[in-house]
């Protein structure tokens, strides 16, 4: 089949969404002709798969992304995947499909957003977008349990629960401990973008308290917040990694005691694959009761959720995981029985490609 994804943002930007559709593209460019449509530039090296530019302008967020043009792509492929209702991107390139798939994300999650310009705005905005997908795409994919809820009772149909993969690498490769001698004592981690909306700063304040260093893994501006540790006190208990690659990233989550996901926001978590990464390494999660992480997580039994922006909570939940190991080891194990690859997701998605490519 000939195959396009339309994302507003991708590849080297890195994010969740970024993430998902270059996993999915490079895997069905093996048996398929693949495209992605961005606005962004394309990247650089060699892909198995063509990126196609859209001439596009940003009104001050990611999402708020307008194309200024179409592609021809859009009427010749096959099918056509959209990514994200919350997209200005998506949501005006939609109507130029022939074929569409439209993957629905954080479903109603911008009334809780921290920027009340776009709390005010996100409700006939939300409508608006959601309702044209529901109506116009030929399938409605979800990621997890909370979406599928909300769509089916607010817009009374069910769409296909396909949610996002792990490297296989992650179920297979066995366990190391060679991070655990870069950090003088045990340690737990924090996996993502260095965002305030990721609970960075909640993380960091619960630090004061935690029995263990917290390692900060992942891309941003780490330089500010080596700064921020400076001024908290927090020097000799924080650590910030920057990026780091597949393998080491595996590394660092093997050697700590526990996973944690402080995130503010329903926006920021529409299916978060650190979550999905950490199980499949056996590993516990304290996380924020928010977004996709309130379905999946199951407090007591494959994680512990807390309130969000709570420092103090924070850190009581994760003192109790370290006291635990018995405790740890049974949320992490329970979690992995959870854990999808990335081959099997594209499986899952291929069949709905061939059903909306033949009707």
């Amino acid at each position: 089949m000939r195959i396009a994804h339309v994302v507003h943002s991708f590849y080297p930007v890195v994010g969740g969404i970024e993430r998902a559709v270059f996993e999915v593209a490079n895997r069905l460019s093996r048996r398929h002709r693949v495209s992605v449509l961005t606005s962004g530039p394309k990247p650089e090296g060699l892909l198995p798969f063509r990126v196609i530019r859209v001439s596009s302008v940003r009104l001050g967020f990611p999402d708020l992304t307008l194309p200024l043009r179409g592609s021809e792509e859009l009427r010749e492929a096959d099918v056509v995947h959209f990514h994200s209702q919350n997209s200005l991107f998506s949501f005006s390139l939609l109507r130029r499909a022939r074929n569409s798939v439209f993957t629905l994300m954080a479903v109603d999650s911008l009334r809780d957003h921290p920027n009340r310009f776009i709390r005010a705005l996100s409700p006939p905005y939300s409508l608006l977008t959601t309702r044209r997908a529901v109506r116009s795409a030929r399938r409605l994919v979800v990621k997890n349990s909370r979406d599928l809820e909300l769509v089916r009772r607010k817009f009374g149909v069910s769409p296909i629960l396909i949610p996002d993969g792990v490297d296989e690498s992650y179920l297979s490769q066995g366990r190391s401990d060679q991070w655990s001698s870069k950090v003088d004592g045990k340690y737990i981690v924090y996996v993502g973008r260095l965002h305030r909306l990721k609970g960075v700063e909640v993380l960091m304040e619960a630090s004061k308290w935690v029995r263990a260093k917290v390692v900060f893994v992942g891309p941003g501006d780490a330089d500010h917040y080596r700064r921020l540790a400076e001024r908290m006190g927090l020097k000799n208990r924080v650590i910030f990694t920057g990026f780091l690659d597949e393998r080491e990233k595996r590394t660092v989550i093997d050697g700590s005691e526990l996973v944690v996901i402080p995130s503010l926001s329903h926006y920021v978590e529409a299916f978060s694959i650190t979550l999905s990464e950490a199980w499949s390494r056996g590993k516990a999660v304290v996380a924020s009761n928010v977004g996709s992480l309130s379905t999946r997580i199951r407090s007591g039994v494959n994680g512990v959720l807390v309130n969000p922006g709570d420092p103090l909570a924070l850190s009581r939940a994760i003192n109790e995981l370290l006291q635990n190991q018995e405790a740890r080891e049974r949320m992490g194990e329970k979690g992995r029985e959870e854990v999808v690859t990335w081959d099997e997701v594209v499986s899952m998605l291929e069949g709905v490609y061939e059903e909306v490519a033949s009707t």
